[in-house]
């Protein structure tokens, strides 16, 4: 039986090599690669914040609506999940307006008194159509310079004065009986 003989040539007689392309030309190098805008619908994100306890933070997202038709529906978020649209109240406030000359929506979040519960990760996220952006920002309460007042809650149920062990017995009689009916 003969041995198959092993091809190294292409029929044109090119001989057959794996190619992984041509690479890039020198002049390319030096050229800038364009990147897209990381943010496709936000042109202004929040930005983190530090606040003491009992202070406010403002955090503030703008949208340019000159390529859209209607209003963008902005989510704003606490950790992954807690929709923040059904907390507004004395604390939380939202807040949307619109520039007619720019066309710029700006929508605000403000978190008024701040309490240590608050801290942690928020999110916005901005929809329209098909386009979609979202940005994460921290806030971070900290605690107030009134710290160093340590009261000692045990001390206000002290007794007052030593008094006997048995002070006697008392007598409620007189009291019941100035009281209303």
């Amino acid at each position: 039986m003969p041995e198959p003989t092993k091809k190294d040539e292409m029929p044109n007689g090119q001989p057959e090599v794996w190619s992984l392309g041509e690479g890039q030309a020198p002049e390319e190098l030096d050229k800038p690669i364009e990147t897209p805008p990381l943010s496709t619908l936000l042109i202004e994100q929040p930005q983190s914040a530090t606040v003491s306890v009992g202070g406010d933070a403002s955090f503030i997202a703008k949208v340019e609506a000159k390529d859209l038709l209607r209003k963008p529906t902005i989510k704003w978020f606490k950790g992954k999940w807690m929709d923040l649209a059904s907390k507004t109240g004395k604390h939380l406030q939202l807040k949307e307006t619109f520039d007619r000359l720019t066309k710029i929506h700006t929508f605000e979040m403000h978190i008024i008194k701040a309490k240590d519960s608050y801290a942690g990760n928020y999110r916005c996220e901005v929809t329209y159509k098909d386009k979609f952006d979202s940005c994460s920002f921290d806030l971070e309460v900290k605690e107030s310079g009134q710290g160093s007042q340590n009261i000692d809650i045990r001390s206000a149920f002290k007794r007052s004065s030593e008094g006997q062990e048995d002070a006697g017995e008392l007598d409620f009689s007189g009291l019941l009986k100035h009281r209303e009916p």
